[in-house]
């Protein structure tokens, strides 16, 4: 649990305070809220915006899913301001 804790903070992810077990945020421009709920060695991330719920085992997973979810927004995001900068010149 220490190693998914470290890896998220790292992320740049906060506890959600008054939780019974520990649950992360972050919030993204491009996903919305992304949510990691950790329990039993393991942690089920969930993006609402995305209808993304999955459950991964190991840090380095959980670590690369994040990532790449991220990666993906960013490009989106570039393509989408690329289009708006073709369509005003």
């Amino acid at each position: 649990m220490m190693m998914f804790t470290r890896m998220l903070r790292r992320q740049g992810f906060y506890r959600v305070k008054n939780q019974d077990e520990p649950v992360y945020m972050k919030h993204n421009v491009g996903i919305g809220g992304i949510y990691v709920r950790i329990e039993n060695k393991r942690a089920h991330i969930t993006v609402r915006d995305l209808d993304i719920d999955r459950e991964f085992k190991g840090v380095a997973r959980l670590e690369d899913f994040i990532d790449q979810l991220e990666d993906e927004s960013y490009r989106q995001k570039c393509f989408i301001v690329n289009r708006m900068a073709e369509a005003g010149s």
